[in-house]
């Protein structure tokens, strides 16, 4: 194919389409809009004058007609279908003019019936239906294909979620109601914030909410990627949300056989352990072609000796062990993690309960390689995938979204460097937001969201940004959303520091996230007083509201607990207490 442009007008039209309809790239959009104006028989004659190439460029490397087999680009097919069409064997040069033109016939065809419509009703939908319908066939008998994947009977909550994310400046709460439709199409959320900004301790606060809210019936699963979560400052979270923490390194693994998101139905197996292979490939270093068809090779193998169930890592490191002997084949990268990944990294008992029957704060400490965490935390994505794919779309009730999971992927950087894991991460955002999970993720910047090949901002519609070393206007505004006024967003920008944080809700606001909460119990004789040794200024308050006196000398009874309002992150402060 060869690089040329488009017309400015054409240009216009496509980015125009491509928003209302939310598509992933503007050659989605050229593609429907060239089969428009094909399909209704629109030719051009040879004296037609060139359209001016004042607009987009396209090169090879634009993907605009597609990828389909063996990743070859689809240009000889659609080179093919004009050929047809014109009833001659096109030049290059011939097909890219008449492309063009066809291309924007179709988009103001498309353009002209968006105009006549009502976009906030829908009825944009029905017009791109309308073609659909028109060529589609419709199949009287249905076949269903059985998964064999071992699941748990996920609850949907389909009550309204809301939780607070800090407070305006105006000290109002700022309640975001994550599944309502009239605020939120999708319940992805994103956070960027720097080292110290308060990141992890928001995802906390909104995680014990969401428990909260839910009486704990809404399950999560936390990616701490740092593996800086320490047992003892977690406690009083993980009771609050009745989570379960794992070390992966000091706990023996997790409770979880990766293999069971290969489905077992003998039409769809290959296509799952190619997919399970390449979630491997994409982590393992040099692994090659080679490498792969010797993993399909063995996994099919373990498969079939199991006879209908699931093997464990360490079975299939000692089928690669015995293979690499057998053949002489060096020990390789390949060799090295699935040994890793067999050696008290999962526990693959056949008796674990599914780990989407409970809440999981996943610690993942640095004592493991890269290459270690990032597949763990794929395997299990590529787990969640296949389940949630393999269940019912949810089905609003009114203007509420049930919800069924929530999953947390700390350092999301780290994963979005690498193509092969954007790719699952864009198709896990797809596809689940249909399924009534929450995706969350929190990055170091707002930089990172955006790829060259995808923009992550653009499937989350509630990102939070929090103190960022580049406050740059054009990475935030692209980040939390394009304001109606740019010296609005510019002038909010300015007040981001460590505890604050920049939302856009209708215009861009600045909130103040929830402090810290600390809680003490005191028990002390009767008739005793104690002097308290306050951390924060605020809890003169606190002990006001309760006692009526000042902190500094409070009659106690028996028994008394005093706290800050949210437990996500309590921890104990320091009591000085004399007893007279």
């Amino acid at each position: 194919m060869i690089r040329f442009k488009i017309d400015l007008e054409s240009t216009e039209m496509l980015d125009r389409i491509t928003t209302i309809y939310n598509f992933k790239r503007d050659t989605i959009t050229g593609r429907i809009a060239l089969s428009l104006s094909l399909e209704k028989g629109k030719t051009f004659t040879d004296d037609v004058l060139n359209l001016p190439q004042n607009g987009r460029e396209y090169t090879p490397t634009s993907n605009i007609f597609g990828r389909l087999i063996n990743d070859i680009d689809n240009f000889v097919i659609y080179k093919a279908i004009f050929d047809q069409h014109y009833k001659k064997e096109l030049s290059e040069n011939e097909f890219i003019k008449l492309y063009k033109l066809h291309l924007k016939d179709g988009l103001e065809l498309w353009n002209k019936q968006l105009d006549s419509c009502d976009i906030t009703k829908g009825e944009h939908i029905s017009v791109l239906l309308k073609p659909i319908k028109k060529g589609l066939t419709l199949r009287s008998n249905t076949t269903y294909i059985s998964t064999n994947i071992k699941k748990s009977e996920v609850k949907e909550f389909q009550e309204l979620l809301s939780f607070e994310i800090g407070k305006s400046e105006n000290d109002e709460p700022i309640v975001i109601k994550i599944n309502d439709l009239r605020e939120f199409d999708n319940r992805n959320i994103a956070i960027a914030g720097m080292a110290g900004s308060g990141k992890t301790q928001l995802i906390k606060d909104i995680l014990y909410q969401i428990s909260k809210n839910s009486n704990n019936d809404l399950k999560f699963i936390f990616f701490d990627y740092k593996g800086e979560g320490n047992l003892e400052q977690l406690k009083p979270f993980l009771e609050a949300t009745k989570a379960e923490f794992v070390d992966i390194v000091n706990d023996g693994g997790v409770d979880f056989n990766p293999f069971l998101s290969i489905n077992l139905d003998e039409r769809q197996r290959p296509f799952s352990i190619r997919a399970f292979v390449d979630t491997i490939s994409t982590f393992v270093p040099r692994m090659g072609v080679s490498q792969e068809n010797i993993l399909i090779s063995l996994i099919n193998d373990l498969l079939d000796r199991k006879n209908g169930s699931y093997p464990t890592i360490a079975e299939l490191f000692r089928d690669l062990e015995s293979y690499y002997e057998e053949n002489g084949i060096r020990q390789d990268t390949l060799y090295s993690v699935i040994r890793d990944l067999s050696t008290n990294i999962f526990n693959c008992n056949l008796n674990n309960p599914d780990v989407l029957s409970k809440s999981l704060y996943l610690n993942l400490p640095p004592a493991l390689s890269d290459t270690l965490r990032q597949l763990v935390v794929f395997l299990l994505l590529r787990y969640f995938n296949s389940y949630f794919s393999s269940t019912n779309d949810c089905e609003p009730k009114e203007h509420i979204f049930p919800v069924r999971y929530v999953i947390v992927i700390d350092e999301a950087h780290i994963y979005l460097k690498n193509k092969n894991a954007r790719k699952a991460l864009e198709d896990l955002l797809r596809l689940l937001r249909s399924k009534g999970v929450i995706v969350v993720m929190l990055s170091q910047g707002v930089e990172d969201y955006k790829t060259k090949d995808f923009d992550f901002a653009s499937q989350v519609k509630l990102p939070i940004c929090l103190n960022v070393q580049n406050k740059d206007y054009k990475a935030i505004s692209n980040f939390v959303g394009t304001p109606s006024s740019k010296y609005k967003l510019e002038s909010e920008i300015k007040k981001l520091e460590s505890g604050k944080g920049l939302i856009n809700i209708g215009e861009p606001k600045i909130i103040k996230l929830p402090l810290p909460c600390n809680s003490i119990d005191i028990v002390l004789p009767s008739n005793s007083f104690a002097l308290i040794v306050a951390v924060l200024p605020s809890w003169t308050i606190i002990f006001s509201k309760f006692n009526n006196v000042t902190p500094d000398k409070l009659t106690f009874p028996t028994k008394l607990k005093l706290s800050v309002p949210s437990p996500a992150s309590r921890v104990l402060i320091p009591v000085t207490s004399l007893i007279t």
